[in-house]
């Protein structure tokens, strides 16, 4: 019986080799970042197609520069968001993904 398992190359479960639990640790890790990305894009576009809708006007006049930063404060703001909680997508996609990992 010992001589099949051999040519087969079965190995007990307990004598799992610690760098491949490293290595599932660090890319469940990957995919939690990668996770939170997906959902500071995802804000990102949400919070331009907000600004979208609102009309002009105000106390500052538009222009390439205010465009510029308030385009950088949006990704900053998704980003943010994001890091902290967000809306929960980068949670939910993370459970669905890290099953696979």
């Amino acid at each position: 019986m010992n001589m099949i398992n051999n040519n087969i190359g079965f190995s007990p479960i307990h004598q799992l080799d610690p760098a491949t639990i490293k290595n599932k640790t660090h890319d469940k890790q990957e995919l939690k970042k990668a996770c939170q990305q997906f959902e500071s894009i995802f804000l990102n576009y949400m919070l331009k197609s907000m600004r979208a809708t609102v009309p002009d006007g105000g106390l500052f006049e538009k222009g390439v520069t205010f465009d510029i930063v308030q385009s950088m404060h949006d990704v900053a703001l998704a980003e943010e968001i994001s890091q902290n909680g967000g809306i929960g997508l980068a949670q939910q996609l993370y459970e669905q993904l890290s099953k696979y990992v």
